[in-house]
């Protein structure tokens, strides 16, 4: 399955993922500071970002990516299958402040295996495949495979207030959630609230693959 995701995927250069970035900014008529100060992340990191001259972490990615209200999937052009990804903004710009009841879906859809929005970072190893067919509900399940000694970035991410499992299909690996730290084996589930600082490490196998359910959807 590893080998069909790498076939799929054509990962973006380092300057055409910061191109995609400025555009979005630009759109939006945000300066630097502005990203910076809504983030966290300082000026010159998002500017390095933009320029190409740096890669970004997922975690970099999903702080800039909610402060555009939608999906890090937006910020790659096209998927395997050569669509674009509209559909995949979120409702609203998610907020903890956000206290409406939710919507539940009415329909059904199928979303097949060759129809899944994949993409994989510059450089990287780690890669993503997205089976929710778009942000407008109330979970989203995300397919990661990743190569042992790979992380989700230097710094923990820290989502919107909700609720992540993590189920190891796999390998081995470790989640750090606030101070305490998990070994999962093949198999091994972890639920914990989306809220409070959490990492993941890959420690051991060809691949370790993990499926991640978030609700509300913040990747």
């Amino acid at each position: 399955m590893t080998d069909q995701i790498q076939q799929s995927i054509k990962q973006p250069s380092l300057s055409e993922l910061g191109g995609k970035i400025r555009e979005e900014r630009n759109k939006r008529h945000l300066t630097l500071e502005a990203v910076s100060n809504r983030t966290g992340l300082s000026r010159s990191l998002i500017s390095q970002v933009e320029r190409g001259k740096t890669e970004p972490s997922i975690t970099t990615l999903k702080k800039i990516a909610a402060t555009f209200g939608f999906s890090v999937v937006n910020f790659f052009s096209k998927n395997a299958t050569g669509d674009s990804n509209n559909g995949w903004d979120y409702p609203q710009p998610p907020s903890e402040k956000n206290v409406a009841q939710p919507e539940y879906i009415k329909d059904v859809q199928v979303v097949r295996s060759d129809r899944r929005k994949r993409f994989a970072l510059p450089g990287s190893n780690v890669m993503y495949d997205l089976t929710t067919p778009d942000m407008n509900r109330q979970m989203e399940l995300l397919h990661m495979v990743v190569k042992p000694g790979q992380t989700s970035g230097d710094e923990p991410m820290v989502d919107f207030q909700g609720e992540k499992i993590g189920l190891v299909l796999k390998g081995v690996l470790e989640v750090t959630v606030s101070d305490e730290v998990f070994l999962l084996d093949e198999g091994d589930c972890i639920y914990y609230p989306a809220n409070v600082p959490h990492s993941w490490r890959a420690l051991e196998g060809e691949s370790i693959e993990v499926i991640w359910v978030l609700t509300p959807p913040s990747f």
